[in-house]
């Protein structure tokens, strides 16, 4: 408020001083050119010459014309008026001098009141203190009233009433100045805080990114920022004839104001609007930037009805949709691609690994080998897939994890199984260390486990020549199990480890070829943070070999343990056929009277790998190529009182999808056109939550991915079948 009060003192009462203070010099004379007058004419000319009544009607006059004058003293913009009022209330003052001296003592009270008065009015706007205000009140009670009253010898009656009547007037002069002082210092804030509003908001308006302009319905501009003019690149005077030559881009015409594609034609219609009722009018081209017009009907002064149009750079937002657009189609692309690669490969892996288990054929050691190699190979290109969805994945924010108990060395072993082949081909040994402290059965994601392990393998083997490859699995003291895999490669040279785990990032090398897509690493540190919360480690050295490290929570809650000492686990040779899940003999289960069991698939293969599988534990199975013929099947199957307990459930099908041919199932069961539900299992190459949520909203009661792990398929199938 301190502040305020100086501001406003410099604003309104220095200004007008300094204008005043040129007149000062002119004051001074015009008051003693008077005196001088006066007192020559008192000893020249007679005093009966005068007539007191021209005086006092002179007078009179001079007073009336003061106090209707000194009111224009606030008006600061005509400050001649001002200027005349102070001289008028000097010469009042002075002409009281005149009155006192040539006797005319009847009117003097009331004049040096008047003259107080007019003086006190007139030099109110240059006191800025009160106490100061008091002081030259008192200045004027002392020089124009109690010395008037001795020179004009008026005398000593007693009564009191001339000099309570002077102070009287004097403090209704001051309540008279401080009325008029606080008006107008109110009156200054109320305009301050008018110029400082009108400035935050023009401030506002300048910097927004948008271009604004509020046009009246004859096309006036009423007000625009300065944005407007740089995006529509002409200066403010040429804005109308520029908005009259702009025409929306093709297809970008989003209003329906009217047939024309000119922007001009839409905002001539702007006012058959409601009031601030928006509308977008669509794009247009302006040298390098793409415009965004909208438009608006506004009240504007007075309740004035007007257009406001607002255009804006939309460069980034057609960038922005151009770039969801393109990840979308890699999407649906990868998305398509995994499906249909996991088809095959779903045939592949299950009909290699019959031809591996199968013991009434006589299959010879070359014959195994490369069965071997058909199994392994087609695992391996599984993990390619499986890292080309992940990626997919994690372009729609949608990578997630699934954890669930597990053995964590059948998951270990098999991973390490899959790169041996190629270990003792390239004539490498593989060793695995697994600290015994460590759980048979861990709680996390055990595909996504063996992932990272797998690819942190193949990049084992791809770049090691000579020497070996090791694997350690620790327990720290958190709880969390540290994997270690080692080898004695040729290294990473220091200036590309902070490129390693980069997508689509590949090692060049004279010596090597490297394949693969450069996702594995990149996906692997992804998974990593989800397992353990911390990124892979890798400590490596050219010619040196490597040494990546990542960490699994394997408890639901981490207890605190003694760390495991590393030198003290034991040390051995991967055998040649890993530990695998045992499957319990559910023939038990089984009547083999008909089959139990629908295979719903629409490809070839993948019924006669499933089937071959059923079939190897003794289950009698029937098939159906397509949705609707599964949902007939079903319901003759009960017709004959022979229905079927489990469904093996394709999801995408021709003529009928797995999910609608559930749901139609569901349908006949509480129809009452079959008595016996069977339990549906969800069978399919797609792997997305969507698609995993399709089929359990659709009734399923598990969703397998293909290719599936023998072992877990056949225990699904022999759970429901025991039911």
């Amino acid at each position: 408020m301190e502040k305020l009060h100086r501001i406003w003192w410099q604003e309104e009462v220095i200004e007008k001083y300094k204008v005043l203070q040129k007149f000062l010099y002119s004051r001074l004379l015009l008051v003693v050119s008077f005196w001088v007058v006066l007192w020559v004419a008192q000893i020249a000319v007679p005093i009966k010459w005068l007539r007191l009544e021209s005086i006092h009607f002179v007078y009179g006059i001079s007073q009336l014309a003061t106090c209707f004058l000194v009111k224009l003293v606030e008006n600061k913009e005509e400050r001649w008026k001002s200027i005349l009022a102070v001289i008028l209330a000097e010469c009042n003052c002075i002409g009281w001098w005149v009155m006192g001296l040539y006797g005319y003592k009847s009117s003097r009270v009331l004049l040096s009141n008047l003259s107080l008065t007019c003086i006190n009015i007139c030099e109110w706007p240059f006191i800025h203190a009160s106490w100061l205000r008091i002081l030259i009140l008192c200045k004027h009670l002392l020089l124009w009233h109690y010395i008037g009253y001795y020179y004009g010898e008026i005398e000593n009656t007693g009564d009191t009433m001339p000099h309570l009547m002077a102070f009287m007037i004097i403090i209704l002069c001051d309540n008279h100045c401080s009325l008029q002082r606080k008006n107008s210092f109110e009156r200054f804030i109320s305009r301050k805080n008018l110029e400082n509003a009108e400035k935050r908001l023009s401030v506002i308006f300048n910097l927004f990114p948008d271009g604004f302009l509020i046009l009246s319905k004859e096309k006036l501009i009423l007000y625009s920022n300065q944005i407007l003019t740089t995006l529509l690149l002409c200066n403010l005077n040429q804005v109308i004839q520029k908005l009259t030559s702009i025409e929306y881009s093709q297809d970008k015409k989003y209003s329906h104001l009217s047939n024309s594609n000119k922007l001009i034609d839409d905002i001539n219609l702007v006012h058959n609007l409601q009031i601030n009722q928006q509308v977008i009018l669509g794009l247009s081209q302006s040298q390098n930037m793409n415009l965004e017009w909208k438009a608006q009907k506004i009240l504007w002064d007075e309740g004035e009805e007007a257009t406001l149009l607002i255009v804006a750079n939309a460069n980034h937002i057609i960038e922005l949709e151009q770039t969801i657009s393109d990840n979308k189609l890699k999407n649906v692309l990868l998305r398509s691609v995994s499906h249909e690669l996991r088809t095959p490969l779903n045939a592949i892996i299950s009909l290699s690994n019959s031809l591996s288990n199968e013991r009434e054929i006589a299959i010879n050691k070359e014959m195994n080998t490369k069965l071997n190699i058909i199994s392994v190979s087609s695992k391996l290109l599984l993990s390619l897939v499986n890292d080309l969805l992940d990626y997919s994945r994690f372009l729609a924010g949608a990578f997630s994890i699934q954890k669930s108990m597990f053995l964590i060395r059948n998951a270990i072993y098999e991973a390490v199984q899959l790169v041996k082949l190629q270990a003792d081909q390239k004539k490498l040994k593989i060793f695995v260390r697994i600290d015994p402290n460590i759980p048979d059965s861990c709680y996390s994601d055990s595909l996504r486990l063996s992932q990272i392990l797998l690819n942190l393998l193949s990049n084992a083997l791809k770049f090691t020549f000579e020497g070996y490859i090791e694997v350690c699995c620790l327990l720290n003291s958190t709880g969390k199990v540290q994997i270690i895999v080692n080898d004695t490669g040729i290294g990473i040279e220091n200036s590309r480890m902070s490129n390693i785990f980069k997508e689509f990032n590949t090692l060049t090398n004279p010596i090597i070829n490297p394949s693969g897509c450069g996702l594995g690493l990149f996906i692997s540190n992804l998974i990593a943070k989800e397992l353990g919360n911390e990124p892979i480690k890798v400590q490596s050295a050219p010619g040196k070999g490597s040494s990546f490290c990542f960490f699994v929570d394997i408890f639901e809650e981490n207890p605190s343990i003694e760390n495991a000492n590393f030198e003290e686990l034991p040390e051995y040779l991967v055998p040649e056929e890993a530990p695998s899940i045992k499957i319990k003999d559910f023939n038990e289960y089984i009547e083999k009277e008909y089959p139990k069991v629908l295979i719903v698939d629409d490809n070839d293969f993948n019924r006669i790998a499933l089937g071959d599988l059923l079939r190897h534990y003794g289950i009698l199975y029937d098939e159906s190529c397509t949705g609707k013929q599964a949902v007939k099947k079903v319901e003759e199957a009960n017709g004959k009182n022979k229905p079927y307990k489990v469904v093996v459930m394709d999801g995408s099908m021709p003529e009928l999808n797995g999910w609608d041919a559930t749901k139609l199932i569901y349908q006949l069961f509480y129809e009452g056109k079959i008595l016996i539900l069977p339990s549906i299992i969800g069978y399919t190459a797609f792997t997305s939550e969507m698609d995993i949520s399709l089929c359990i909203n659709a009734g399923m009661k598990e969703c397998l991915i293909k290719p599936c792990n023998p072992g877990v398929l056949i225990e699904k199938v022999s759970k429901y079948l025991s039911l």
